[in-house]
């Protein structure tokens, strides 16, 4: 039977193509993730503020599926509206559909980094400027303090899901400092985690990617503690 230890539920930007692919890597057995998608091609803040507009409505049909968790995916989409709006919009998923576990992919990015003890961290990110610095602020609110922040200007997530993997490395190093406790590569349009191991090698510290974090946080709260080899110390130590 598909999802006979958890069936998860997954709202997904609609131009984004790197959401299945990854997290259908990181799937354990048992688990099945089911999709649907919400209009949104990418942009500064004002298209992200747009964007929150109809997400609970898009949400109605994962719960067709009858969920055990599902994940608002997209990081800007969840940060857009500074800190502790992404926990105001899992209040409004249980209001509009009941008490199902839930989850935003900045919840689950925060909730990585302080699994990890983390108090200063450096932040690589393949957004517009606005975007970037919006989700530094958001970071630092949580209480984390972000030593570097970057941007590559990319506007849409088709633009943001061209960049290699091979590039990973030179934004890392841009940002990265002996200073901080991790790395957060921010973006669920940005293809990371099969190259979460390579980065953790590199830089010799736990690397967090919004992907990775999304999938880790979502199986978590249905306690499936599977630890799964291949995308990070996130998954092999919590």
């Amino acid at each position: 039977m598909y999802g006979r230890r958890a069936r998860l539920g997954v709202l997904v930007p609609s131009a984004i193509v790197a959401t299945e692919p990854e997290f259908n890597l990181m799937t354990p057995e048992g688990v099945s993730v089911h999709y649907h998608r919400t209009a949104f091609r990418g942009g500064g803040l004002k298209d992200l503020e747009k964007a929150e507009t109809g997400m609970l409505d898009a949400i109605e049909p994962l719960m067709h599926i009858q969920p055990s968790a599902i994940a608002v995916s997209g990081t800007a989409l969840s940060f857009v509206g500074g800190y502790a709006s992404d926990k105001k919009l899992i209040e409004k998923i249980n209001e509009k559909y009941g008490d199902v576990p839930a989850t935003t992919t900045s919840t689950a990015v925060i909730e990585a980094l302080k699994r990890f003890g983390v108090k200063k961290v450096a932040i690589a990110t393949p957004y517009m400027e606005d975007v970037a610095r919006a989700a530094a602020k958001f970071v630092e609110d949580s209480g984390i303090e972000v030593l570097n922040f970057n941007w590559r200007n990319k506007k849409t997530a088709l633009e943001i899901s061209e960049i290699p993997l091979t590039e990973l490395p030179a934004l890392v190093a841009e940002v990265e400092t002996s200073e901080s406790d991790a790395i957060l590569i921010s973006c669920t349009a940005l293809h990371t985690v099969e190259a979460i191991e390579s980065l953790e090698k590199e830089f010799k510290k736990p690397v967090v990617t919004s992907n990775q974090a999304t999938m880790w946080n979502l199986l978590r709260l249905v306690n499936v503690n599977d630890k799964i080899e291949g995308y990070g110390q996130l998954f092999r130590e919590f």
